[in-house]
């Protein structure tokens, strides 16, 4: 197999695969930094989501007063007015605040055609400052109904799911709640979402959770469910706003602290062994990166390891051992299999939860020699065969015509002198301004061979006649260093077809500069066929009017019947300027200018003619 360029590939060290486990966890502590950034704007509502989710995470909030004294906001918006009032209760900063602030609340509830959202806005808004609500709570929640008969999006059902929260109406909540639930759009299979995105997403999942925790209820997200929402929170994590970052901490609490929680298992720091180290740690967490509650050391097991290669199982039911002083960390410990090199799945378990993981255990891999041997393509006499050792180099310039062929035969070896194979295997053939890279297939004995045939060869070095470099190049996921061993050169003679070393090669050198005008040329014409020819069929053309001529200059022209009205002339007119114009077509008119004239005479033609008949008619019948 023949490569035109060449980049030495690289290859994942993990690959991951999980039935029932996430991969990877919030990290609260960039959540964290986005949450005090946005303290710094001083938009309203990047005031009260920072403000909300560094209390969620129970931070300490600096002195936020002055700031929300002097935010600006548009009193006619309640759901800026819920930004302001909210921050401020949730900073105990209620004093910073205009007594002017309870109007707006107080006019949505006053509205007959208020929408859900700007109840739930005006009802928190009074809320947090203090006021209570006046929102009655068997007559709200029969408003609150009508009005999701006209609308009953998921974004509705999260306003009257927080709603009933403050009104007391999670009873309600708990017996509509798994209906909404089935009402989540799923991607890929492997994610839940509701219509709205994250913003939605959230308020649902953390309003229902509270809702039935209030009911003193069994959650009503079965464990799939659970783990298609954190997936999707997962797919959400790399929010850079306060809101996003907020909303996403809302989510992901709502479902961590829903027992049994998802579990994820990640390995942490490198992904491989080596012969100096044969450990590997992973990460078991819930989605939040805490300790999963209940979790014993001896529940993380490897259940099972396997070599790729050929399936063969190195270990069972290997148990992990946690971190001292760090409760999220396992060690797994695979000197067992330190010195084997190759690519393994481990199919790890905690508390339930499976997850199976790729590692490498690298291995120096080396080409101790190598065979050049140089030979007839036919094969009619013994190849030459020359020996060179690592990192040696061809101690004579070699030298192939275009009726031989060279072959290079090599094993590849791990530290104690295994035969092993190589995912990656070349060798290169280079010059001056040209290379080509072949791939080396191993055989039943793991010995790699690759044949160049030289004439073959000349079309991919645009057959320059010279002296060309060899080199084998070696490499695979599982090996600590690849290698890149140069061999030497080699000089190829093409033959009658090749070029001199420094000739210019027209073929791989690309045009530059204008391309040639390109110019249509027209199909000849065919030749005519001769003057006498032409007239003899034009003759036979004109017999038939030549012939009418003669029958009237020997029988004469009676016109004693013709009937000399205006109609009668006219026809006739018309119909031999027809005539005339079907004579100047043939000459010179075109088609469009021929039909411009004809319609009019076809007209007049027509019109003459029907009048005549008319006439001619009425007179015999006289």
């Amino acid at each position: 197999m023949h490569l035109n360029t060449f980049s030495i590939l690289v290859l994942c060290l993990v690959g991951w695969s999980s039935a029932n486990t996430l991969q990877g966890s919030i990290d609260l502590k960039r959540i964290q930094s986005i949450l005090q950034e946005g303290l710094k704007n001083k938009d309203v509502a990047s005031l009260y989501y920072s403000i909300k989710g560094l209390k969620d995470l129970k931070v300490p909030i600096p002195d936020v007063c002055q700031d929300i004294k002097n935010a600006k906001y548009d009193s006619k918006n309640i759901e800026q007015v819920f930004y302001l009032a909210s921050a401020a209760a949730l900073s105990g900063c209620q004093n910073s605040l205009s007594p002017d602030l309870l109007r707006p609340p107080s006019q949505v509830l006053d509205k007959k055609d208020a929408t859900i959202q700007e109840l739930y806005y005006a009802v928190y808004t009074l809320k947090a400052l203090g006021k209570g609500s006046v929102y009655d709570k068997e007559d709200s929640l029969k408003n609150l109904i009508q009005l999701l008969k006209k609308d009953d999006s998921p974004a509705n059902y999260g306003y009257v799911f927080a709603l009933c929260e403050h009104m007391g109406c999670t009873a309600w909540t708990a017996s509509h709640a798994e209906g909404v639930l089935l009402a989540a759009d799923e991607s890929d299979s492997r994610a839940l979402h509701f219509d709205g995105g994250l913003p939605v997403t959230s308020m649902l999942l953390s309003t229902i959770t509270r809702s039935y925790k209030q009911q003193k209820k069994a959650s009503p997200l079965n464990p799939e469910q659970k783990l298609k929402f954190a997936e999707y929170v997962l797919s959400r994590r790399s929010v850079t706003s306060p809101r996003g970052a907020a909303l996403l901490l809302d989510a992901a609490t709502a479902l961590a602290d829903d027992q049994p929680t998802p579990i994820s298992i990640v390995i942490k720091g490198k992904k491989y062994v080596t012969s100096d180290s044969d450990s590997i740690e992973f990460a078991v967490t819930d989605l939040l990166g805490r300790p999963v509650p209940g979790l014993k050391p001896e529940d993380v097991v490897a259940q099972s390891g396997t070599r790729l290669a050929d399936d063969v199982v190195v270990l069972s039911k290997q148990p992990l051992t946690q971190k001292p002083n760090e409760p999220t960390t396992f060690v797994l410990n695979l000197s067992k299999i330190k010195a084997q090199y190759g690519m393994y799945k481990i199919a790890l378990s905690a508390g339930g939860k499976t997850a199976n993981v790729n590692i490498a255990v690298l291995g120096e891999v080396q080409v101790s020699s190598i065979e050049v041997g140089i030979g007839d393509v036919d094969g009619t006499t013994s190849p030459k065969v020359t020996t060179v050792t690592y990192p040696n180099k061809l101690t004579e310039k070699l030298q192939a015509d275009h009726l031989q062929k060279v072959t290079l035969k090599f094993s590849v070896r791990d530290k104690w002198n295994k035969a092993v194979t190589v995912q990656q295997a070349f060798v290169r053939v280079g010059g001056a301004r040209d290379e080509t890279i072949f791939v080396a297939e191993p055989d039943n004995a793991k010995a790699y061979k690759v044949e160049l045939n030289v004439g073959s060869l000349s079309k991919h070095l645009n057959a320059v006649n010279g002296a060309y470099s060899l080199s084998v190049l070696v490499g695979d996921a599982a090996a600590a260093a690849p290698v890149a061993w140069p061999l030497g050169d080699i000089h190829f003679n093409f033959g009658r077809d090749g070029n001199a070393v420094g000739e210019v090669v027209t073929a791989s050198v690309p045009h530059r500069g204008p391309l040639p005008e390109i110019v249509h040329a027209f199909r000849q014409p065919e030749a005519r066929p001769p003057r006498a020819l032409s007239d003899v069929f034009a003759a036979a053309a004109a017999a038939p009017l030549l012939l009418l001529l003669l029958l009237w200059a020997r029988l004469g022209l009676n016109l004693s019947n013709f009937p000399w009205t205006l109609s009668a002339l006219l026809f006739h007119l018309s119909l031999g300027a027809s005539l005339v114009l079907y004579y100047v077509l043939w000459l010179q008119l075109s088609m469009f200018d021929t039909l411009r004239y004809l319609l009019p005479l076809g007209a007049l033609t027509f019109l003459s003619g029907h009048r005549l008949l008319r006439r001619l008619v009425a007179a015999k019948q006289r």
